[in-house]
């Protein structure tokens, strides 16, 4: 019996100057990033925006500071993919990762 059958893939995530927006490596992506961290910061704008698309799993700080919790799996991810991609956070479209 082979307990090491599975080949992990290792990726490095980085965030670009702009949006990257119909990446290839997207396509066949496990949704690491949207599962790998505990939050992302928001905008005003994009906290307003996601409250009208029914988040849940918004956190407004009395330093004015806006997040979507996300740690466990964004409550947007559907199957893997974005069920808000068109409507996304900036942060989510400038988040790219690559194979290393």
């Amino acid at each position: 019996m082979n307990l090491f059958k599975a080949k992990r893939v290792k990726r490095q995530g980085f965030l670009s100057d702009r949006p990257v927006d119909g990446v290839e490596s997207c396509r066949g992506c496990e949704a690491d990033c949207c599962r790998g961290f505990p939050s992302v910061k928001l905008t005003a704008e994009e906290y307003s925006t996601l409250e009208r698309l029914g988040a849940v799993r918004l956190l407004f700080l009395l330093n004015g500071e806006h997040y979507l919790l996300i740690e466990h799996g964004c409550e947007f991810l559907d199957q893997n993919s974005c069920s808000i991609y068109n409507q996304r956070p900036e942060i989510c479209r400038r988040f790219t990762c690559r194979e290393i």
